[in-house]
């Protein structure tokens, strides 16, 4: 049964839940070697000797460069053998998020991806107008704290100064933004006439 975006969004998010989780990690393959060594007068010369070894090594490439590491002990061994993989965790949830993100692309229409571009605008003019309004009203608490009282005259001019800069920043936003869609529009319409808090967020009706 095909997915809907819904679910392939869900999905990429736990992907990217469990490639957050992953712990140390690092490319490459642990192999054991055994073999006489180049002393002619060692022990592992001797008839029925079996040699050196085995002798671990964790190998991978940088650059395209062949890099070897021995692994001396056990602890060395099981510790490169989790970090490898780790690694193999890594390439396998990385095939899945691009897969996933491949179907996303397909299924989104333009006209929602056009909507998610608008809300974007739009928060980011919400919050450009609350960073001023929060800066205004520390500047006239910070004065009146100082001063014990409350000039009207200059709070209604940081007032007008305040607001002109969000005005000027909202309309930046604004002339980035391409003409939206029908829909866009009156999806824009509804969220221009809804009142603001403090934080930022809309107020309920």
């Amino acid at each position: 049964m095909p997915q809907s975006l819904s679910d392939l969004e869900q999905r990429r998010e736990l992907i990217a839940q469990r490639l957050a989780e992953l712990g140390d990690l690092r490319p490459g393959s642990i192999t054991a070697t055994s073999g006489r060594c180049g002393k002619p007068e060692c022990h592992c010369h001797q008839p029925g000797q079996p040699g050196h070894g085995p002798n671990f090594r964790l190998t991978y490439k940088v650059d395209g460069k062949t890099i070897s590491e021995a692994l001396p002990t056990p602890a060395a061994i099981q510790k490169a053998e989790r970090e490898v993989e780790e690694f193999r965790k890594f390439q396998h949830l990385t095939r899945e998020f691009l897969g996933t993100n491949t179907e996303i692309c397909r299924l989104r229409p333009l006209e929602e991806e056009s909507e998610t571009e608008l809300k974007k605008t739009i928060e980011a003019i919400r919050q450009e107008i609350t960073r001023e309004v929060e800066e205004f009203l520390r500047v006239v608490f910070e004065d009146r704290r100082k001063t014990g009282r409350l000039d009207l005259e200059a709070t209604e001019m940081g007032m007008r100064s305040a607001l002109h800069r969000a005005g000027a920043a909202a309309l930046s936003q604004l002339l980035e933004f391409p003409a939206p869609t029908r829909k866009g529009a009156r999806w824009l319409a509804l969220a221009a006439n809804q009142p603001t808090t403090a934080s930022g967020a809309a107020s309920p009706c």
